[in-house]
């Protein structure tokens, strides 16, 4: 009996990582590494910008609560090294 052969809904055949490494029975040292990227893979513009937008909404939370922290860190030291809490 063949054994059947799991099928993906989210597999649409592309190779995410080059597997022709050294050592392996499928290698073939003379293979264009150089292959062009085809255009239908490269984002937009608009795209481009949408994930440059989409990075922003993030992490600006993230940055914004650091910069925070710094600015109470060096408030309370410069309150405390000029002796403004001592009575």
């Amino acid at each position: 009996m063949a054994k059947k052969r799991k099928h993906y809904d989210d597999d649409d055949g592309r190779t995410i990582v080059d597997m022709n490494v050294d050592g392996m029975p499928w290698y073939q040292p003379n293979r264009d590494k150089n292959k062009k990227v085809d255009d239908e893979d490269r984002p937009t513009r608009k795209e481009r910008f949408a994930m440059i937008r989409a990075w922003f909404a993030a992490y600006a939370p993230r940055i914004f609560a650091v910069f925070v922290g710094f600015g109470l860190t060096i408030g309370l030291l410069v309150c405390w090294l000029n002796g403004w809490f001592i009575k």
